[in-house]
C-alpha cells in the first residue's frame, strides 16, 4: 500500500491590485498632521492662490458694475457712452479674466506640487511654485480634461461628472511622473476604478473642502487647498502602492 499523498495544490497567485483598500482616515489623518507641521509654508503657497482669485473677483465686479450703470439710458448720448464703456469693459474684462486666471492656475500647481513631494519627505517651499518641470504637459492635459470635461456637459451632463471623476489624478499623474496626456488620463482611470469607493470618498471629501473654502470671500481657501491637495496627494500614493514619509504616514 502507497504512502504517497496527493500533492497539494498552490493557491492562486493573489490577482493584480488585491490587498487592503485605500485608506482615506489615514490620508486625512496625514494630510492634517503634514500641514499643521508646515502651516506657514502651505499657508503662504495657498495665499498666492487665494490673493491671486481675490484680485480676479475684485475686478470681475467693477466691470459688472459698469453693465448696471448702463442698465437704464434715456438719450442718444448716454447710449453711445454706455456702448464705448461697454466695449472697453469687456475687453479688461477678458483681459483679467485670462491673466489672473492664468497666474492662479500657475499657482495652484505649485501647492499641488509641494503636496505630492510632501508625501517623499520635501518641505513644500515656493520654489516648487516657481520650477517649470512637467509645466506644458501640465497645461496640455488640463485643456484637453477641460474640453472632454465641457463635451461630457453638452451630453446630457453625467459624461461630464464622469469625466472629472475619472481623470481626476491626472494632474498627479503629470507633476509626479511626468506622464503625457494619454498616459496620465489611462494611470488615472486605472487608480479611480481600481480603488472606486475610495476614490469616490476622496472626490466627496475634496468636493465638501472645496465648498468650505469659497466661504468669506474664499479666504478660507488659504486652509481647504493645502489640506485638498495634501490628502489627494496621499490616497494618489496609496493607489498607487507607493509609500508616504512624513506625519502619521
Amino acid at each position: 500500500m502507497s504512502d504517497d499523498n496527493p500533492p497539494v495544490p498552490m493557491p492562486p497567485p493573489p490577482s493584480e491590485g488585491s490587498g487592503p483598500s485605500a485608506d482615506v482616515g489615514r490620508a486625512i489623518s496625514w494630510a492634517f498632521d503634514t500641514f499643521k507641521a508646515h502651516a506657514a509654508a502651505f499657508v503662504g503657497l495657498a495665499a498666492v492662490v487665494t490673493v491671486i482669485q481675490l484680485v480676479q473677483r475684485l475686478g470681475s465686479a467693477t466691470i459688472s458694475n459698469l453693465f448696471l450703470n448702463c442698465d437704464d439710458v434715456t438719450s442718444l448720448d448716454q447710449v453711445n457712452a454706455c456702448t464705448a464703456t461697454l466695449g472697453i469693459g469687456l475687453v479688461i474684462s477678458l483681459f483679467i479674466s485670462v491673466v489672473f486666471g492664468l497666474l492662479a492656475f500657475i499657482a495652484m500647481i505649485g501647492v499641488q506640487r509641494a503636496a505630492i513631494q510632501s508625501t517623499q519627505g520635501v518641505t513644500p517651499s515656493f520654489s516648487q511654485m516657481l520650477t517649470t518641470d512637467n509645466l506644458l504637459k501640465y497645461i496640455l492635459f488640463v485643456i484637453v480634461y477641460g474640453i472632454l470635461f465641457f463635451v461630457g456637459l453638452a451630453l446630457c451632463i453625467l459624461p461630464g461628472i464622469a469625466v472629472l471623476f475619472l481623470f481626476q489624478l491626472g494632474p498627479y499623474y503629470v507633476l509626479d511622473k511626468g506622464y503625457g496626456v494619454i498616459e496620465a488620463m489611462k494611470a488615472s482611470f486605472e487608480a479611480v476604478t481600481k480603488n472606486f469607493v475610495p476614490a469616490l470618498i476622496m472626490t466627496v471629501v475634496n468636493a465638501l473642502v472645496s465648498i468650505l473654502g469659497g466661504i468669506s470671500f474664499g479666504l478660507l481657501t488659504l486652509v481647504t487647498l493645502p489640506f485638498a491637495s495634501l490628502f489627494t496627494a496621499h490616497m494618489y500614493r496609496q493607489f498607487n502602492k507607493e509609500p508616504v514619509t512624513g506625519p502619521a504616514a
